[in-house]
């Protein structure tokens, strides 16, 4: 005689029925689709900050002008005028890196460290790239210089640099 097979009482033979989710169930689930969403954006966007231009051959012109082979691209803002180098700069109050713009002319201070008075550095620099904007901490100003200007801007530490915008 064969033997009956019971099924264990933890088993329910009863259909499934579908419950609401709870607040936190709803709660997670709409967090992950927005934190999916993001990353997928992300991904699809591409960054607008640099332009791509094509680079000049270097002639045996001033020294700091950017260089590249043919078919090299260098990512500057605006190219390096001739008989100028590029200087990067790092303004002491870096608020004002969010109302200034490339091709803007700029005069150019020093603050010095042991008191509270400016040296002028450079009149009416021109802006090639404003690095940073939005994040103060590394931003800065990449201006030409001529090669004393420039000389002078990175020969003594100060506290840093203030600018002075000119009209156009």
């Amino acid at each position: 005689m064969p033997r009956e097979r019971t099924a264990p009482a933890d088993e329910r033979l009863d259909p499934v029925r579908w419950h609401r989710p709870s607040r936190g169930t709803l709660l997670r689930l709409l967090s992950v689709a927005v934190l999916l969403i993001t990353a997928a954006a992300v991904l699809w966007l591409k960054p607008t900050g640099c332009v791509p231009v094509e680079a000049e051959p270097q002639a045996s012109g001033p020294a700091g002008r950017a260089s590249a082979s043919p078919g090299q691209t260098q990512t500057v803002g605006r190219p390096i005028p001739s008989g100028s180098v590029g200087v990067p700069v790092r303004l002491a109050d870096p608020t004002a890196l969010t109302v200034v713009r490339p091709g803007n002319r700029v005069d150019l201070l020093r603050i010095e460290s042991d008191r509270d008075r400016t040296t002028g550095v450079a009149s009416a620099a021109l802006v090639l790239e404003v690095t940073g904007a939005d994040d103060p901490v590394t931003g800065g100003l990449l201006l030409a210089l001529d090669p004393a200007e420039a000389r002078q801007a990175i020969a003594t530490p100060g506290r840093g640099f203030a600018i002075v915008i000119r009209p156009n």
